[in-house]
């Protein structure tokens, strides 16, 4: 039988998973996970590499590393959660580096959240997109940029962030703190 948020070929599909629910154990069960906070938020979560357990709807992701890339040319994946007791859900960010992935799982936001909100990037030719989702009510933030190898080759680099409206850097409740939202603001702001 299939849960909710395990799809019968046992990948988790992100997109099922329900804000202020605690999240599946199947996902801590993961090999390779680790708590941790990501770098850009400072949000606790589990972070693994393994993304061959997880897909977007539609979008299926691998355990992908760039040939020849640096040191963070990965897929990986940070699971948000308010802490590491209760472990509720509140969104998640992830890394891809695999081109038909990230061009995948753009074209598949654009299909379902409708024409998203275009910002500044500060970039040659790479894009910057929000979408705010009445229902549920979430922030979808996307950087898309090309990335260099070693050997000069590029590659296609998403960052995508889904989170709960609301949700604040470093999981803080005071509201004198940045909401994800007005951080990622910071760095790209409206055109």
């Amino acid at each position: 039988m299939c849960t909710t948020f395990i799809s019968c070929n046992s990948q988790t599909d992100l997109e099922l998973l329900e804000f202020d629910k605690p999240i599946s154990d199947d996902i801590k069960k993961i090999k390779n996970v680790n708590e941790d906070s990501d770098a850009l938020y400072g949000l606790l979560s589990y972070r693994t590499n393994e993304l061959q357990n997880f897909k977007f709807g539609e979008v299926t992701f691998s355990k992908y590393a760039v040939p020849n890339g640096y040191d963070d040319a990965y897929n990986e994946i940070y699971i948000h959660v308010d802490n590491f007791n209760q472990n509720n859900y509140l969104g998640f960010s992830i890394s891809i580096t695999n081109d038909k992935e990230g061009e995948d799982l753009l074209n598949y936001l654009k299909k379902k959240f409708g024409k998203p909100e275009q910002r500044t990037t500060g970039l040659e030719n790479g894009i910057v997109l929000v979408w705010e989702v009445k229902e549920p009510k979430q922030w979808i933030l996307l950087v898309q940029n090309n990335g260099n190898t070693r050997d000069h080759k590029k590659y296609l680099q998403t960052d995508v962030t889904i989170v709960k409206q609301g949700v604040r850097v470093e999981n803080t409740t005071n509201t004198k703190w940045f909401t994800i939202l007005e951080s990622f603001n910071v760095a790209h702001s409206k055109k």
